[in-house]
């Protein structure tokens, strides 16, 4: 009686119920880890769907369920908009409202064509699928902002997220909404086997297969020989990063921090993204200051600004936010420029029309494009694919497909957003895109979460949010063969999703006969 007294109030208050179920699922995302929230979420909101009169109240109710999941788990981005001196503080309320509004266009969407199937276990099947194929579309639509994918929430559980190699985040992520959406089928005490005992059964299957495939993977700790990674991280304020007064004081914590206790040990040093304003590749006093930071035969691998000039073209001067090797006499050796811009943050989008719209970086100029993905050759390093920022964040664009690179190399600056959830799972898209190319992946951070992630999303090293240090580890072994998924990419979802829709939209035999 109790029971269905809540649900009729739950429906009656449908569209209020909707946006806390939104609220209600961040809690299971990073760095929180809630995992039941996940199943409130979802099971609340296939509930609600399953019990609406019409399709249109259908996608009322997935916006506002999109709008409270997107809006509350990126509100950490209005931190960027708080740093002092970079007058923007009056916008801080514009990503959450923002992100919900993006977000809930995708809730709405999964809503309405759920809506069309029947009722019950069809209805969640598509909601899953259509759910995981939004995940796609996030990845791409409007330059792509993949951010929060639902598999993200078992990256504490390494376990957990093996089937990512598979399938990839966005396959493993349509089966943890359906399965989070399965009590919602729960009609009576008769129907609790039906329900809960198959959503049991296929998180065992998840675990099942993530043990089998962890017990044959060698051991954390079974690194490559004669190769030792020094992640530096020096925590510099944002308000900081960027002042010109402190310009040689930041370049000298980096050579310090680089420099300390065992640094003759360390094969590579990998600073974080745009680690200084000098720009390396131009500047003799900052190359100068590299070679001091490096010990005799060992690597630079930097975040850096670094400058192209070409008479030829227009503009003769183009700017990247790029990664430059060096080596401990200062000789550039290589880079790789980053190919996927931050809209508003690196370029603005449309600048023609409206030019009164500034970037929220320093840099006056837009930064231009890179070439895209690619593995980096480069004197006395295992070839490595590099990636600046939120480029990590792209399931099955992160690795050249052609040349397989030994392992991954992130760097980032999370500065901009301050001790937020935002880090956190920022790290936990890289624990991701490990998983599912089968290779190691190091991560310097401005700070947190930098750390090393083996083969299978293991964490080997690391260094907390706000903390200034170092973190030396041996870089793992890359599987031996690229993973499903590395080999096959999204199409290998993308199939799964439309098996399911189809399965979905097949007619009961029953509905046949009757004919």
């Amino acid at each position: 009686m109790i029971v269905e007294k809540a649900a009729e109030i739950f429906c009656r208050k449908k569209y209020m119920s909707a946006l806390i179920c939104g609220f209600i699922a961040v809690g299971a995302l990073p760095p929180f880890y809630v995992i039941p929230c996940l199943f409130v979420a979802f099971s609340g909101i296939v509930f609600l769907i399953n019990r609406l009169d019409s399709k249109r109240q259908a996608a009322g109710a997935g916006f506002l369920f999109g709008f409270g999941f997107f809006s509350l788990g990126l509100a950490w981005v209005s931190n960027a908009l708080m740093i002092e001196g970079m007058g923007f503080q009056s916008l801080a309320p514009v990503p959450p409202l923002g992100f919900g509004l993006w977000g809930g266009l995708f809730g709405a969407a999964a809503a309405v064509t759920a809506a069309f199937f029947k009722k019950g276990l069809r209805r969640l099947t598509a909601f899953s699928a259509v759910w995981g194929i939004l995940e796609w579309v996030r990845s791409w639509l409007f330059t792509g902002f993949p951010w929060n994918l639902i598999a993200s929430v078992w990256t504490d559980w390494p376990a957990m997220l093996q089937t990512a190699s598979v399938w990839g985040a966005y396959g493993l992520g349509v089966v943890t909404v359906f399965t989070a959406g399965l009590p919602a089928l729960f009609t009576g005490r008769k129907e609790i086997v039906k329900t809960l005992l198959p959503a049991v059964l296929i998180l065992l299957g998840l675990f099942g297969f993530g043990i089998w495939r962890l017990e044959k993977a060698p051991a954390p700790d079974n690194t490559i020989n004669g190769v030792l990674i020094r992640l530096v991280q020096p925590n510099i304020p944002q308000g900081k990063k960027w002042s010109a007064a402190e310009a040689e004081q930041n370049l000298m914590k980096h050579v310090h921090l680089s420099r300390a206790a065992g640094a003759e040990k360390a094969t590579h040093v990998i600073w974080p993204e745009t680690a200084t304003q000098f720009l390396l590749t131009d500047d003799d006093f900052a190359r100068a200051m590299v070679t001091s930071a490096l010990t005799p035969g060992s690597i630079l691998l930097a975040g850096s600004l670094r400058r192209e000039v070409n008479n030829q073209e227009q503009p003769a001067v183009k700017m990247f936010n790029s990664i430059v090797a060096m080596n401990d006499l200062g000789v550039f050796l290589g880079s790789y420029d980053k190919s996927h811009l931050v809209p508003f943050g690196e370029y603005v989008p449309l600048s023609d029309m409206f030019p009164f719209i500034r970037k929220l970086t320093p840099v006056a100029m837009d930064f231009s494009t890179g070439g895209g993905v690619r593995t980096v050759i480069i004197p006395r390093t295992l070839p490595v694919g590099m990636l600046v920022c939120y480029e990590v964040i792209f399931p099955g664009q992160v690795a050249d497909k052609q040349v397989r690179p030994y392992w991954l190399l992130n760097v980032t600056n999370d500065g901009w957003y301050g001790l937020s959830a935002g880090p956190y799972q920022h790290f936990a898209a890289a624990q991701m895109r490990a998983v599912e190319e089968g290779l190691p992946l190091a991560r310097a951070a401005n700070t947190g979460i930098s750390g090393m992630i083996d083969a299978y999303g293991r964490v080997t090293a690391f260094l907390e949010l706000g903390k200034q240090g170092i973190v030396d580890a041996g870089l793992p072994r890359r599987t031996d063969q690229p993973t499903f998924y590395a080999a096959y990419g999204n199409k290998v979802p993308l199939i799964f999703c439309l098996i399911l829709l189809i399965a979905a939209a097949v007619p009961d035999r029953k509905t046949k006969d009757s004919k």
